[in-house]
This record gives C-alpha cells, sequence and structure tokens, in this order.
C-alpha cells in the first residue's frame, strides 16, 4: 500500500491513548486506503468551543453532529445523533454534549458532518467492514447497509444480503463476483426494478481492492498496531461515487501470538506410509490398547521384522522384537505410536526428539492438554516439537493426542482400537481413493458404520491437534494421486489454521478432486458489547461456510448429507457429470412426484431432460416389448409402474443414457413389488438391479445414481450395488437434493482458477 507508513502512524497515534480509532480517523484511513473522500467534516473537542471557523468549513444549510465517545458504539441507538442548521450548530453541540453526560457517558467530543441527500428506500446503501479472526486471519464482507442490516442479514435468503470472504483466499475481482450475487449489488447499480442505477463496477472494486489491501497490511498477526475491525456503515453513492456516512474501527496493540513453524511435509507422508513402525504401551499380558493396536497392525499385513515395541522388560510380544527405549532403535522409526499414558509423553516426544529416530508420532490417550491440570503437558510437547523445527529435517510430527489415529491401506497398518465385532474394516478389499479427515475419531467410526463399502485408503483422526493440523492432513491427503475424494469433519481449528485449510481445499479442487466438508460448532458464542455489525454478520461459521464452498468444497449441513455427498463424490469420482438435465424412472408414482418436486433449491437446479425422438421410441419399444405400453405414458420421470421388471429398467435405462440430452440418470425402485428381484435370497444367481445398474455404469461416462426406499430387509440389495460402485439413496428426494447439490458445485468457477 502506498499510504501505509500513514496509516500506521494514525493507528500508533490513536494507541497511545485507546484502543479504538475516532470516526474522523476512521475516515482519514478510508481516504488513505481507497482514495474515497468522506462528506467535509471537523471534530471539536468536548471543552473546545463551536466557533465561527470551524462552521465556515460548512456550506450553508443542514449539518449532522455526531457524539465522540469510546462507550457509544451505536450512536443513532444511544440518542448520539443530531440533525440541525448550520448556524445553530454551537447550540445543539452544547446541548448534545450535555445529554450524554447526563447519562454518564465520557466524551471525547463533536463530530459535525456535511448532511448529504440520500436516496430513499431499501437498497440505497452499502456495508462493507473487515475484521480480524484466529482462525483464517482477516475476513472481508459488504451487502445491504443502514441500521437494518443485520436483521435482513439474517432474514435474506443467505447470499443475497451479504457476500462474505476470507482476505487471503481471495481477490477483488473474485470478492466484486461474490457481491455481485446480493441485493444490494442489484439495487445500487439498477439491475432491480424500479431502482436507478447509482453506482458502476469500478468504484466498488477500487473500494474492495483497497480495504482488502489494508487487511492484509494492518489485520496481519504481525502489524503493530493490528486492525481487529473496521466497517463502514453506510456508503451512500452520491454521482457516481461512494461516500461514507459513518464509520468505526478498533485495534489491538498487544503482539499476536506467534505463528507455529511449519510441518515437514516429508514426515507427514512418512506417517501415512511408513516403513517401519514402533508402538510404545503394548501389555505382554493383558489385551491394552496398545496391544490391540499391535495386532491391528500386524493383522494389516505390515511386516513383522520392519515392527518393533519399546518396552524395557520383555524380549518379544506377538512374534515382534522389543527394544528398551526409543534411543535403543535398531533404525529410525517413520511411526511412533504412542499407546502410553499421557504423563509418559513429555519424556516420549523429548526422547524421539533428541534421538532422531522418530520422523512421526501418533499419540492415542487423551490428558494432554484437555484440563487445567494438564495444559503443562501439552506445552511440554509443543516447546520440544517447535525446537525440533530447526533441524535440517524439520523433527519429528504428531497427530493428537486423544485420537484413534489412522488407518492407511497403501501403508499396512490401523491404530483404530474398534474390536471386529463392531466394525467390519473390509480389509480385503484393495480400498478406494477416498479420504477421511476428521477432528472426531467417532465420527469417522460411525461413518464408516453407515457407509460400510466407502473402504477410504486413509482415514485420519486427528485429535486435539498439538502439532499436525487439520489443514496440515488435508493437504498431505488430498495431494496424492492416489486420493480423489476426502471427506472433512471440523470441530474448531488450530491458529490460522482455518485458511490453510482453505487453501488445501481449492488446490484439490483446482486438481479435479472432491472435497466433502463438514464444519461443527456453529453456535454463535457471545459477542463483546464493542464488537461492530461485521461480526455478527460474517460469523465464524459463515466465513468458514462461504470461504469453504468458494474454495470449491461441497459443504454439507447435516451429518445425512455429508455422508450422501460423500457417497456421491466417491462413486461418482470418475464420472465427469459436467450437465445438469437428468433423467429418473421409478416404479412408484409418489416418487416420481417426489423427484420432480426437489430439482430446484437453494444453491442448485436441476433439469428433467426433455426425452428426443429416438429416446422416445426405444422406450416405446421396451414397453411393448414388456407389455406395459398400455400403462406408461412416455415421459421423464418415466413411472413404469409395479408392473415392470428388470428387462423394462434396463432397456429403459439405456434408453436416457443414449440421449445427448440426458446428463445424468436416476434409477429408482421401490422393492417390494413382486416383479423384481430384491431379496436376499432373490438376488443369489439372478439377475436384479445390483447386476444391471453396475453393468450400466460400466459402458457409460454418465453419472447414474439408485434409490432403494424400503427397510432392513432389502439392505443387502443396496449394499450390493454399493459395493460394485453405484451411489444408493434411501429416499427419492434426498437423491435429487443431493445429485444437485453435486453436479451445481462441482464444476463452480473456483474450481479452474
Amino acid at each position: 500500500m502506498q499510504n501505509l507508513d500513514a496509516i500506521r502512524s494514525i493507528l500508533a497515534d490513536a494507541a497511545a491513548t485507546r484502543g479504538r480509532l475516532l470516526e474522523h480517523e476512521v475516515y482519514r484511513v478510508l481516504e488513505l486506503a481507497t482514495g474515497i473522500a468522506p462528506p467535509r467534516h471537523r471534530f471539536v473537542p468536548a471543552d473546545a468551543p463551536v466557533t465561527q471557523d470551524v462552521l465556515a468549513h460548512f456550506p450553508p444549510g443542514g449539518v449532522v453532529l455526531k457524539i465522540v465517545s469510546p462507550q457509544v458504539v451505536h450512536k443513532s441507538d444511544a440518542g448520539g445523533v443530531q440533525f440541525c442548521d448550520r448556524d445553530g450548530a454551537a447550540a445543539a453541540v452544547a446541548d448534545l454534549i450535555a445529554t450524554q453526560r447526563a447519562s454518564a457517558v465520557e466524551v471525547y467530543g463533536t463530530l459535525i458532518v456535511e448532511r448529504v441527500s440520500t436516496a430513499p428506500g431499501f437498497g440505497a446503501e452499502l456495508f462493507v467492514g473487515i475484521r480480524e479472526t484466529r482462525e483464517f486471519g482477516p475476513v472481508i464482507a459488504a451487502g445491504l447497509g443502514g441500521t437494518d442490516m443485520e436483521y435482513l442479514a439474517g432474514s435474506m435468503r443467505r447470499g443475497r444480503a451479504v457476500a462474505r470472504a476470507v482476505v487471503g483466499d481471495t481477490t477483488a475481482e473474485e470478492f466484486l463476483g461474490l457481491f455481485r450475487r446480493t441485493a444490494a449489488y442489484d439495487c445500487l447499480t439498477g439491475v432491480a426494478r424500479g431502482h436507478a442505477r447509482r453506482i458502476g463496477d469500478g468504484p466498488l472494486l477500487a473500494c474492495f481492492d483497497g480495504l482488502l489491501a489494508l487487511a492484509r497490511s494492518c489485520c496481519a498477526a504481525d502489524a503493530r498496531p493490528r486492525i481487529t475491525e473496521l466497517e463502514i456503515n453506510p456508503f451512500v453513492a452520491r454521482e457516481g461515487v461512494l461516500v461514507p456516512l459513518d464509520g468505526r474501527a478498533r485495534f489491538d496493540a498487544a503482539p499476536a501470538a506467534p505463528a507455529r513453524a511449519p510441518r515437514p511435509t516429508p514426515n507427514i507422508q512418512r506417517l501415512l506410509e511408513p516403513r517401519t513402525i514402533a508402538v510404545v504401551g503394548v501389555s505382554a499380558k493383558a489385551q491394552n490398547f496398545g496391544r490391540i493396536i499391535l495386532k491391528n497392525i500386524l493383522a494389516c499385513g505390515f511386516p513383522p521384522a520392519d515392527l518393533r515395541i519399546i518396552k524395557p522388560d520383555s524380549e518379544q510380544i506377538d512374534g515382534v522384537r522389543c527394544v528398551r527405549a526409543v534411543a535403543d532403535l535398531d533404525r529410525p522409526a517413520d511411526l511412533l505410536v504412542v499407546a502410553a499414558g499421557a504423563d509418559q509423553l513429555p519424556s516420549l516426544v523429548e526422547q524421539s526428539v533428541a534421538s532422531g529416530l522418530v520422523r512421526s508420532l501418533i499419540v492415542i490417550p487423551g490428558g494432554a492438554g484437555e484440563t487445567e491440570d494438564s495444559a503443562g503437558i501439552l506445552r511440554s510437547v509443543q516447546d520440544a516439537l517447535a525446537r525440533s523445527r530447526s533441524r535440517a529435517d524439520g523433527g519429528p510430527v504428531l497427530i493428537g493426542p486423544n485420537c484413534l489415529g489412522v488407518q492407511s491401506r497403501p501403508g499396512r497398518y490401523d491404530t483404530f482400537f474398534i474390536p471386529d465385532a463392531k466394525l467390519d474394516k473390509r480389509l480385503e478389499k484393495p480400498g478406494r481413493p477416498a479420504a477421511i479427515v476428521s477432528q472426531s475419531g467417532a465420527f469417522i467410526v460411525s461413518r464408516l458404520s453407515n457407509f460400510e463399502t466407502l473402504d477410504p485408503r486413509f482415514t485420519v483422526s486427528i485429535g486435539n491437534q498439538a502439532d499436525l493440523t487439520i489443514g496440515d492432513m488435508l493437504g498431505a491427503v488430498a495431494s496424492r494421486e492416489d486420493i480423489q475424494t476426502v471427506g472433512v469433519y471440523v470441530e474448531g481449528f488450530a491458529d490460522l489454521d482455518g485458511l490453510a485449510t482453505l487453501h488445501a481445499i481449492r488446490s484439490a479442487a483446482r486438481a479435479g478432486k472432491t472435497i466433502v466438508f463438514y464444519k461443527a460448532g456453529r453456535t454463535e458464542q457471545g459477542r463483546s458489547a464493542a464488537a461492530g455489525h461485521t461480526a455478527s454478520v460474517a460469523g465464524d461459521y459463515d466465513i468458514c461456510r462461504d470461504g469453504a464452498e468458494a474454495a470449491g468444497a461441497l459443504v454439507a449441513e447435516s451429518f445425512g448429507e455429508f455422508e450422501r455427498l460423500l457417497e456421491l463424490a466417491v462413486g461418482l469420482q470418475a464420472k465427469p457429470g459436467t450437465g445438469t438435465r437428468v433423467g429418473a424412472i421409478s416404479n412408484a408414482g409418489f416418487e416420481t412426484v417426489g423427484m420432480a418436486d426437489n430439482l430446484r433449491s437453494e444453491g442448485f437446479a436441476l433439469q428433467l431432460a426433455d426425452l428426443a425422438g429416438p429416446t422416445r421410441d426405444a422406450i416405446g419399444a421396451a414397453l411393448e416389448a414388456n407389455r406395459l405400453s398400455s400403462l406408461v405414458n412416455i415421459r421423464n420421470p418415466l413411472d413404469l409402474t409395479p408392473m415392470a421388471g428388470e428387462p423394462a429398467y434396463e432397456a429403459c435405462a439405456r434408453a436416457m443414457l443414449a440421449d445427448p440430452g440426458v446428463d445424468a440418470l436416476v434409477v429408482s425402485a421401490v422393492p417390494l413389488t413382486p416383479a423384481m428381484s430384491t431379496t436376499p435370497e432373490e438376488l443369489d444367481g439372478r439377475v436384479s438391479l445390483a447386476t444391471l445398474l453396475p453393468a450400466l455404469a460400466a459402458e457409460t461416462t454418465k453419472p447414474i445414481i439408485a434409490v432403494v426406499d424400503a427397510g432392513a430387509l432389502y439392505h443387502p440389495l443396496a449394499h450390493r450395488l454399493r459395493d460394485r460402485g453405484i451411489p444408493v439413496f434411501h429416499k427419492a428426494d434426498e437423491a435429487l437434493r443431493t445429485l444437485g447439490i453435486y453436479l451445481g458445485r462441482r464444476d463452480a468457477p473456483a474450481r479452474s482458477r
């Protein structure tokens, strides 16, 4: 920024006495950052007179008087704003100050501002704000301005009232693109009927560009002092130029927490696919967590010769050699699995760092940092790891504590201590090019239980993020050539790791990969009374969701939607899915109606494909051959009635898939009909949807999904379809909504940037 030194000087001068900028100082910072000039104004200290020299600065007519106080955030709500004629301003200022002081308000002075005529009605005012966040760094928001902006932001459809973005993951042009979707843009630029064009894209772009640059420079963790929040509410447009009518800003002179050194990527990959593993905490007599993990690793096919157990009083356990301590390892361990108590953790990490024999650690137990009493354990671990970051190899990396760890098919190991009788891990399967990265181990095993045929190559439970973070693990997993889809579950981010996660999502999306994202912890924690509009309309969850979508993720709003999107992404990862025209087949009228009712919703719009003449002819021939022509109308969705069997389904599905106007096919069957093979005893050795749909999918590049809406008796049919690569839904409406989200967002502009 050209005027950065001048801006920092304003902040430094203010920091000597207070933690916020006064309104006229905000105007000056805004002008230096963006070139946007404020209306004429003069600040008059509380005990100074309003002289004729001050008033002569303003043209004859009305002025606005604003109280300037550190205690008054929203001046109009506190009676801190008055309108008067210029010649009566001196007396009005005295009355305004007296009224505020009578309410025990500390008054710095009064700001006298030229009155700017504004257009009446909805959509005439603009709000723009930036603020610092712990997880994402600075963020920016813009939308409808004025006193009703928070109400409108909460009442209007998402994205229409406010555009939000993470400063470190957007450009001015991209943010203007987001703002073009808002009602504010439609009203200010004359797109909305009945509204005159007040402003063009050029002034808006210049405003956003300047504020983004200001945020990068003055909201950064190393800025002194750093702006924590700055907002203009409202801007109005006058003769094609933006004019600010109110502004506020807060800053923090205290130093920010130092950033952690980057974790060494090679050691993260060694963790995912280790050549040597050591385990500590294995009981020689009981089936404790360490012993279970050891047996899991052996069951995965990891060579016993490349395994070591750290146990001073044993020579071998389960055929695996024991050594006395970390320093006694006969060769470096790419991975050390710690199943010992938290009290041993500082010593084990110190030994790992000092010996140079450990590349990565997975710490299973909790009890390190979850309570005040155990906070010292966590600090000791992090201090030891931080010292090692200056080494040439970057030192070891650590997952956990308080986690299930990792299941790695490529690495041939499993630290999940879930009994086989409770969860079928399907180790005999080669694994699909998919992964799950989650803060919660319970979330992972629940998803694996619900989605039995997912068979991810990696499942990573990272626990408390003492070292490796969500962003670290997502970046490491998604960058692998053998991974195409990653499901991500986040409860909270480490400092600035929200931004790192968005960068990892964007990088994966650019590479054509799919990230399915769920953010938990959405409830707004109480805001400080000093917090302004920006914090209310650009809260942490709003920013996370909008930022992840802009980066290219499929953002799920529920656990069920997460599972459905993940199943669809994994099942269709080899299918281009470049269009939104859908063909649909069912044997139940309620389903065809339900499909048609769920073609559109917030964020997506599917179309029922118009069937071409040859397609209609082929379907007609199929109906005639299967004696259905007198029962079925040829249309889309196609209701085959309960009389249809597998031959009719196959012929009609082939006809739709051959139609160039059909981009994707939904095949649903209420399986209770006697015309189809759907029960477990009917599936073996007979033609069924479980054999037909996978065969059709192998012949086409178009997505095919199935719906089986029935009870537990028909779960084996759904299981066989999934096991053969066909996504299956239990409700036709959910199938259409999920397909709409998937097809509507996978080719969003952010993915090709």
